[in-house]
């Protein structure tokens, strides 16, 4: 098993998530306190924890609803790794 490929498809999978709003808490506090040892793989979860951030409703776990950027950036880290 290639660890990098794993966390790949996770951070993939859980983008998904983010683009139809149905990540839970659990998943969103892993995904921003994770650190990939991937430099690649890290630069892209920071990239994508800042647009999220910037769009978190007052109980900082669930986007308010989101602009087209905010979804053509997110689909744009989800294309960099197809």
């Amino acid at each position: 098993m290639n660890m990098n490929d794993e966390v790949r498809k996770y951070l993939v999978n859980f983008l998904n998530k983010v683009l139809d709003q149905s990540y839970t808490r659990n998943e969103w506090e892993n995904f921003s306190y994770n650190v990939y040892q991937n430099n690649e793989l890290e630069k892209a979860r920071k990239k994508a924890i800042n647009i999220i951030s910037k769009n978190l409703e007052p109980n900082g776990f669930k986007m308010k609803a989101m602009s087209q950027e905010t979804k053509d950036s997110i689909q744009e880290l989800i294309n960099g790794f197809d």
